[in-house]
């Protein structure tokens, strides 16, 4: 531009006034005479520079940037301040119990189920996961909610019921000790999908209510939350059953150390079996810090039996894993 243009003029005549040392007389006049012709061409052009710039036309365009830049740095302190008072408000834990669905009863069917119509199958029925027959199709989700469940009538079994980690001590870093009869009979427990086109839509539980599975953490075996049971399908190959107790020692330092204590009383029958798993009594609190959905109260106890049959007030509870 042409300010720009008068900057670079001046720089040249101080260039030129460097290189006059040691020159002839005529050389100095010949010198003195291209810095004043440079000299005056600068100061034309910068006042050709404040012409331009002093017409209205490019007032207005001044006026215009100048409020352009004052709106610009009002739009930038008001999201600075917007960011400072988010940064400052308490964060509001995510409802985790809005991606479940719970039946209102113990019968199979779910007022508010949106999916359309749904295959239940069963994993988990081979010994590796890619191996073929790996799942089963044992029922069908209806567009209206309601719901069938078939289980199989015998599968394979790919450990005993003293191997079975939900059975026994040791797995989760518990200790402990259980008494097992006829400890080679095989064991398996039957894992519910629902897919929609071989594809995982959610999972299905048994429980009192949808706080049982979203408070429990089956990688550390700890539960938080609200009294109740959770039931698991358990197929054996014969008449078994495991007797006695593990405990969890969690040792997390500043106030975080608790034990937790298994009850086991499970007395199987050949074929599938309902294991409840419940929570009631004692409890401890524990604040992990970083927020108040991180504080939470977990049962000293937890007791392992079997039930003979559905009880009245288990529901079915699907769990939306479509995100």
């Amino acid at each position: 531009n042409m300010r720009a243009s008068v900057k670079y003029i001046l720089a040249a005549l101080v260039l030129v006034a460097l290189s006059c040392k040691g020159q002839t007389p005529e050389q100095k006049k010949m010198m003195k005479d291209m810095m004043e012709d440079m000299e005056k061409k600068g100061m034309e052009a910068q006042r050709q520079y404040d012409s331009i710039m002093n017409t209205p036309e490019m007032k207005k365009i001044a006026e215009q940037n100048k409020a352009f830049e004052a709106q610009a740095k009002i739009d930038r302190d008001k999201r600075a301040a917007e960011r400072k008072e988010n940064s400052e408000k308490p964060v509001s834990p995510k409802n985790d119990l809005e991606d479940y669905i719970i039946s209102s009863g113990n019968a199979k069917k779910f007022d508010n189920w949106s999916f359309g119509e749904a295959d239940i199958v069963m994993i988990g029925l081979t010994r590796y996961q890619n191996d073929p027959g790996n799942k089963k199709k044992i029922g069908t989700v209806k567009a209206d909610g309601s719901f069938d469940i078939q289980l199989p009538a015998k599968i394979a079994t790919y450990s005993t019921i003293k191997e079975n980690r939900w059975l026994s001590c040791g797995y989760f870093g518990d200790k402990g000790n259980i008494d097992y009869s006829n400890t080679n009979t095989g064991v398996m427990n039957g894992y519910i999908l629902i897919e929609i086109k071989d594809q995982l839509i959610g999972r299905l539980y048994l429980a009192t209510a949808i706080e049982l599975i979203d408070g429990w953490n089956p990688m550390q075996y700890h539960y938080h939350d609200i009294p109740g049971y959770i039931l698991e399908w358990f197929y054996v190959t014969g008449e078994t059953s495991a007797e006695g107790r593990c405990v969890k020692e969690n040792r997390y330092g500043e106030g975080k150390d608790f034990d937790i204590t298994t009850v086991y009383d499970v007395q199987l029958k050949p074929g599938w079996n309902l294991v409840k798993r419940e929570f009631d009594g004692p409890r401890i609190f524990v604040d992990w810090g970083e927020g108040a959905n991180n504080k939470h109260t977990y049962y000293k106890e937890e007791k392992i039996s079997v039930v003979n049959e559905l009880p009245g007030d288990a529901k079915w509870v699907f769990y939306d894993q479509t995100y």
